[in-house]
């Protein structure tokens, strides 16, 4: 899985658009109600926010084409992440 913090773009390792990531209410993982060890839920909004720590790209694919509003947690240091910026491919 591929983040871009300027742009807050997922993407597959392969390059395939996945999900804009948008939160008006910029909650923090600890404030939201734990559902599960994977999910938790917004008390203002009433959604789910999923952990993509343990995700694949097939998995996450599956989940947001079954719920594009779907919302995500991404962690910058998570192992199944690579930080990349948009910036740097513009000045290309």
């Amino acid at each position: 899985m591929k983040f871009d913090p300027i742009t807050k773009e997922v993407y597959t390792d392969n390059g395939e658009f996945l999900k804009a990531m948008h939160c008006p209410f910029k909650m923090r993982w600890d404030d939201l109600e734990p559902e599960n060890a994977q999910k938790r839920k917004c008390s203002t909004c009433d959604r789910f926010i999923l952990d993509t720590k343990d995700l694949t790209d097939e998995t996450l694919m599956k989940i947001v084409s079954q719920n594009a509003d779907t919302c995500l947690k991404i962690d910058l240091n998570q192992k199944n992440i690579k930080v990349i910026s948009s910036a740097i491919r513009r000045q290309k």
